[in-house]
């Protein structure tokens, strides 16, 4: 009897899961955020960051797209940028 109730809720649980076009499961916290698309599904770009060096311990982080983020990324490890690099 306790397996059958098991398996009722079970089935009930994933019968609330939404699928996306692709037929994949939408995680439940993405629902509750109102997406109607699964991550690979999602046509936004990936957020990326940057690091903002003010001195030895006052660092921060600028959030920006994974494009710009690979880019800075990019130009701060050429030869002879910044003070590590030679």
């Amino acid at each position: 009897m306790a397996s059958l109730l098991l398996l009722i809720g079970l089935t009930t649980k994933a019968s609330l899961m939404l699928q996306c076009k692709c037929k994949n499961i939408i995680p439940q916290g993405r629902v509750n955020l109102g997406f109607k698309v699964c991550v690979d599904c999602s046509t936004t770009e990936q957020y990326g960051c940057a690091p903002l060096i003010n001195h030895k311990t006052g660092n921060s982080i600028q959030i920006m797209s994974s494009s710009d983020a690979a880019r800075i990324s990019k130009m701060t490890q050429r030869r002879g940028y910044g003070t590590m690099l030679g």
